[in-house]
């Protein structure tokens, strides 16, 4: 018993030994029996604090800058001056491969015994001189009726050559052209005679000029000045020589502003059957024009003075007005007019190249402008298409038009050959609408349309001119080296003049009137640039094969087609 009472002793003290010890050690952060109070229906207030807004604190504006004055003193230095060497610097500069080729040949043939040559060579190189040379030879052995008997050719060759200083150029040139026609407008009966011929007429033109123009285009001040020489002739008795002068000046003051004045002379003699006299033709001409914004306006004067002889003429020394205007309201829309008149200058050479089948004339007479008024609108729209329309009234004194004299009843009159007839006062009544669109660079097309009315005072009607036209130009490149085009060319309403029906019984005009038919041209066109230097080409005009007469008894080839091929040396 006592042994069980001293165990029970000794555990007891090591029991409060250890307690002893482990209550020393956790004394501090000790957690002991706590009585805690929950009360739910205890409510916790925070007290409201007013909210208190303040501004910013408003900064100082800045002072302007004012003005600082500095005192500078010279100090005078004994330094020697400082000596700079230029060098020049070598800078690798590699000038662009330019495919130049100072050589260009065409060469081609075609039905009709149609051979063609074009050939050109010029100085590619910038030197002070430059100058180029070039042929051209087109000839048509057979014709649309009886073949040889209506041939027809054409041949070209001149040069131009030109020097080039600081300031100015010298340029001159040389021409030489032959074109031969043949008179094979008469009556279907004569070629059935087989020792009939057609009698020939060659045309030989020589052309010489030579003037002075300065280089800077954008200056205050330009000119121009050139004079020539021109000696026609045929293979009868029509010749004439010609001598011009002419020169033009411009200045620019600023951009808005600019003028002109234009100074022109020709001299010509020409000789015919019944014909001889020396013509004058002297001009001036001078111009202001103002641009502000789109308003576009200049005025001037034409003074001509020739010396034509005339019935009841009371002076050669005429003054015209020219005044034109245009205002652009936007991209789409604009209006433009005019009023003007002035002498067109004509020669023998001039009416032949007209009508290449003239034959003796016996007066030569310009045809004077007495004025033309003129109104219209133009603009674009979708930058693709671009449209012009106008309308214009002009009179004139001296028209001439080409007529036809026929035997009957006049024995010896030479129907395959045109006379010049005059009218002594015309008034043209003009309506004209041009169409364009461009599509990138793949596709371009133009169109015209123009109608006339011819107010006679003299003549009966209009000869050899046409109450309206209408041409469609297209050109297509539907890929890089391949090019076509298809042109259409329409004309009308053209009147000849026939027999002489003065004392033909029961009738009362004149002369008989022959209505022409319609005109109706359709030309193709083709070129193929294989490499560089060679392409292909091939032509095709009158592709409707209409029997076109531009003058009475002259009807036109059919179908022509050429080919062949171009190369650059």
């Amino acid at each position: 018993m006592k042994k069980l009472a001293k165990s029970i002793l000794l555990v007891g003290v090591i029991g409060l030994t250890t307690s002893l010890t482990y209550a020393q050690t956790q004394s501090r952060g000790e957690v002991t029996d706590q009585e805690f109070v929950i009360r739910k229906d205890r409510v916790l207030t925070v007290p409201v604090q007013p909210r208190v807004f303040e501004r910013l604190p408003v900064l100082p504006q800045p002072k302007g800058l004012t003005d600082f004055n500095y005192m500078v003193n010279k100090y005078p230095l004994t330094l020697p001056p400082l000596v700079l060497e230029t060098t020049p610097i070598q800078k690798p500069f590699r000038a662009p491969q330019l495919d130049l080729y100072p050589g260009f040949l065409r060469v081609g043939y075609g039905n009709f015994a149609s051979p063609l040559l074009e050939a050109r060579y010029m100085a590619t190189e910038a030197e002070q001189v430059n100058y180029s040379i070039n042929l051209g030879h087109q000839s048509f052995g057979k014709g649309p009726v009886k073949g040889e008997q209506s041939a027809e050719s054409h041949t070209k060759f001149g040069g131009d050559v030109s020097y080039f200083a600081d300031l100015f150029e010298v340029f001159g040139g040389l021409e030489w052209q032959q074109d031969k026609y043949s008179f094979y407008g008469v009556s279907p009966v004569n070629f059935e005679n087989p020792d009939f011929e057609t009698s020939d007429n060659v045309l030989n033109t020589v052309k010489v000029k030579a003037g002075i123009r300065d280089i800077e285009k954008v200056g205050p001040f330009s000119y121009d000045a050139q004079i020539s020489y021109r000696n026609f002739k045929d293979s009868y008795m029509a010749k004439e020589n010609e001598f011009g002068a002419a020169a033009t000046g411009k200045f620019r003051p600023n951009e808005d502003w600019r003028g002109q004045v234009g100074i022109s002379y020709f001299m010509t003699d020409p000789e015919d059957l019944n014909y001889s006299k020396t013509r004058t033709y002297f001009a001036i001409r001078p111009e202001l024009a103002y641009k502000m914004g789109e308003f576009r306006f200049s005025a001037g004067l034409n003074l001509v003075s020739e010396n034509d002889s005339i019935a009841d003429k009371s002076s050669d020394f005429r003054i015209f007005p020219n005044l034109k205007a245009s205002y652009q309201f936007a991209e789409e829309f604009g209006f433009f007019g005019e009023f003007s008149g002035d002498v067109k200058r004509n020669t023998y050479y001039s009416f032949v190249s007209e009508n290449p089948y003239l034959g003796p004339s016996e007066q030569l007479l310009n045809t004077i402008q007495n004025y033309k008024v003129e109104g219209g609108i133009e603009g674009q729209f979708q930058e693709a298409f671009h449209y012009r329309a106008a309308v214009n009234v002009s009179r004139y004194n001296n028209m001439h038009f080409f007529v036809t004299n026929f035997p009957f009843p006049t024995p010896g009159a030479d129907s395959t050959r045109f006379s010049i007839v005059y009218d002594d006062k015309t008034t043209v009544f003009n309506i004209n609408g041009e169409l364009g669109f461009r599509f990138s660079d793949i596709y371009s097309m133009g169109t015209r349309l123009d109608l006339y009315q011819y107010d006679l005072s003299t003549q009966g009607e209009a000869w050899h001119k046409p109450t309206w036209e209408f041409r469609v130009n297209n050109q297509v490149t539907p890929f890089q080296g391949l090019l076509l085009q298809a042109n259409l060319n329409f004309m009308g309403g053209i009147k000849a003049r026939g027999y002489d029906l003065s004392d033909i019984f029961g009738q009362t005009g004149p002369y008989q009137v022959v209505k022409l038919k319609t005109i109706a041209d359709l030309q193709l066109k083709a070129d193929y640039q294989i490499t560089n230097r060679f392409a292909v080409f091939a032509e095709g005009n009158n592709i409707l094969n209409g029997r076109n007469t531009r003058w009475l008894n002259y009807p036109v080839r059919g179908i022509q087609l050429i080919g062949g091929v171009s190369m650059k040396f």
